[in-house]
C-alpha cells in the first residue's frame, strides 16, 4: 500500500470524521490533491533523465529480418531466362561508442536534469504546502468574518431598534434611526461579501485537497509568537541561498545550459565506434542466386565531421547565449530568494508586535463601546453615531487581529520554504495552533 494512502487510513481512524486541521489537509493534498500529484509525476519523468543520457554511451544493438519474393528476368548470350525465387536473410548489428563527446554531455546532462526534477519538485511541494495553508487560512478568515459581520448586524439591529423606541418616547432624532438603518444595511451588504468570499475560499481548498471539509479547526483563543531560531537575519539568508529549492534548481538548469554548449561544440570532434554484425541469408542477391551465406563482421568505425555548412558553430553560439542567460537567471532567483527570505523574516517580528497591539486594541474597543453604550442610554454624553461608531471600530479590530494572527503564521511558513525546510515538522508546529471545530459553510 502505498506511504500516504496508509498514513491517511490511520489519520482518518484517528480523526474526528467531519474535522479537519492543516495536519490532515497536507496528508489529504499528498494522497490525492491533483496539484501534488501531477508534481509527483512530473519528478518521475524527470528521473528518468539518467537512463535516458546513460544509454547514448551504451551498446546500441539492432536486428532485421527480410523475406522477398523475387520476380524479373535474366538476358545472357541473348537468351532471356525468368527469374523467380525466394530472398530470405536476417542480421544482427552491435554498436559500442568508444569516443563520442556528445554521448558523454549527454549522459551529464541526464544526470543534471533528473537532479533537476528533484530540486523542482522540492520547490513545488514547498510551495504547495504553503497555497495550502493560504487557502487553508483564508477559509478560517471568510468564516471568521461572516461571525464578526452577523455580530456587527445584530448589534445595529438593536441600535437600530432603540433609536426608534427613543423617537416614540421623544428623546430619538429621525437622523438618528436613518443612520442607524444606514449602518444597518451596510452591515447586511457586507454579509452577504464575507459569505461569498466563504464559498470561493472553500472552492480554492477543495482544488487543492480534491474534496471540501463541512468543518475545519480555527485558531485556539491563546497565541504565543515565540522567538526565532536563528534570530539573526543573516543566518537566515546564508542558509536561503544555500538550501533554497529554488536555487538549487537554478543551478542545475545553469550546469545543463552549459553543458548544452559542450555539447553542441562536440559537433567538429571525431567519434569513434565499435561494431560487430552477424548476417544469415539465402539467395541475398542475383550474384548469389541459391546460395546460403553466414558471416560475421567486426571493427572500428571512425566518423569525422568536416563541414556542416555551419550548424555546429552557431548551435553553439545558440547554447552559450542561453547559458548567459540561465546565469542571469540563477542571479535573478537569488534576489527574489533573499528579498522574500527578508520580507517574511520582518513579518515574523512585526507582526508579532502587531498581534499584541492588536490584542490591546480589541480589549480597548470592546471597553470603549461599553461606556459609550452607558453614555448613550444613560447620561445623554454618547450619541447614536458614537455607538455605532464605535460597534465598527470593534469590528475592524477583532477582524485585523484574526488576519494578524494568520498573517503571522503564513509568514513563519514562507519563511522556512524560503529556506528550504518547509516540512511535516513546520506544518505540525502551525497546526498546534488550531483546536477549536468550526463550521465553514453558510
Amino acid at each position: 500500500m502505498d506511504r500516504h494512502c496508509l498514513l491517511f487510513c490511520l489519520l482518518g481512524l484517528a480523526l474526528p470524521a467531519n474535522a479537519m486541521d492543516l495536519k490532515q489537509a497536507w496528508d489529504l493534498l499528498q494522497y490525492q490533491g491533483p496539484i501534488y500529484k501531477a508534481a509527483v509525476h512530473e519528478k518521475q519523468a524527470g528521473g528518468e533523465n539518467r537512463a535516458i543520457g546513460k544509454a547514448g554511451l551504451l551498446p546500441q544493438i539492432n536486428a532485421s529480418a527480410y523475406n522477398n519474393k523475387v520476380n524479373g528476368s535474366q538476358s545472357q548470350n541473348n537468351i532471356d531466362n525468368d527469374l523467380h525465387y525466394d530472398s530470405k536473410g536476417a542480421n544482427v548489428r552491435l554498436r559500442q561508442p568508444l569516443f563520442n563527446k556528445q554521448k558523454m554531455a549527454e549522459y551529464r546532462q541526464g544526470q543534471q536534469r533528473a537532479d533537476y526534477s528533484n530540486a523542482v519538485f522540492d520547490a513545488k511541494s514547498q510551495d504547495a504546502a504553503v497555497r495550502l495553508a493560504e487557502s487553508y487560512f483564508d477559509v478560517l478568515l471568510a468564516s471568521e468574518t461572516i461571525t464578526l459581520a452577523k455580530s456587527k448586524l445584530t448589534a445595529f439591529d438593536e441600535q437600530l431598534a432603540s433609536a426608534k423606541r427613543r423617537m416614540e418616547l421623544g428623546a430619538g432624532t429621525v437622523t438618528d434611526i436613518d443612520e442607524s438603518t444606514a449602518r444597518r444595511d451596510l452591515a447586511e451588504a457586507e454579509l452577504i461579501e464575507a459569505q461569498d468570499n466563504l464559498v470561493n475560499a472553500r472552492r480554492k481548498l477543495e482544488e487543492y485537497i480534491g474534496e471540501t471539509p463541512e468543518s475545519l479547526t480555527t485558531l485556539r483563543p491563546t497565541f504565543d509568537t515565540p522567538p526565532l531560531l536563528p534570530s539573526n537575519l543573516q543566518d537566515w539568508l546564508v542558509k536561503a541561498q544555500a538550501d533554497s529549492p529554488l536555487i538549487i534548481a537554478r543551478r542545475y538548469s545553469r550546469d545543463l545550459a552549459e553543458e548544452e554548449v559542450k555539447r553542441n561544440s562536440a559537433g567538429h570532434w571525431p567519434t569513434l565506434d565499435f561494431i560487430a554484425g552477424y548476417t544469415a541469408g539465402e539467395s541475398q542477391s542475383l550474384s548469389e542466386l541459391n546460395q546460403r551465406n553466414h558471416y560475421g563482421s567486426v571493427g572500428l568505425e571512425v566518423n569525422i565531421p568536416l563541414y556542416s555548412g555551419g550548424g555546429v558553430s552557431a548551435l553553439t553560439r545558440q547554447a552559450s547565449a542561453n547559458s548567459d542567460k540561465a546565469l542571469d537567471e540563477l542571479d535573478a532567483a537569488r534576489q527574489e530568494v533573499i528579498t522574500g527570505t527578508t520580507r517574511e523574516y520582518q513579518g515574523i517580528l512585526s507582526g508579532a508586535k502587531r498581534i499584541r497591539a492588536l490584542e490591546k486594541a480589541v480589549a480597548s474597543n470592546e471597553r470603549s463601546l461599553l461606556s459609550t453604550r452607558k453614555g448613550f442610554k444613560e447620561g445623554g454624553t454618547s450619541t447614536n453615531s458614537d455607538v455605532l461608531n464605535a460597534e465598527e471600530l470593534l469590528f475592524v479590530a477583532r477582524h485585523d487581529l484574526f488576519d494578524a494572527k494568520l498573517r503571522y503564521l503564513m509568514s513563519r511558513l514562507r519563511l522556512a520554504s524560503s529556506v528550504g525546510s518547509l516540512g511535516d515538522d513546520d506544518i505540525d508546529q502551525i497546526n498546534n495552533y488550531l483546536g477549536p471545530e468550526l463550521l465553514v459553510t453558510k
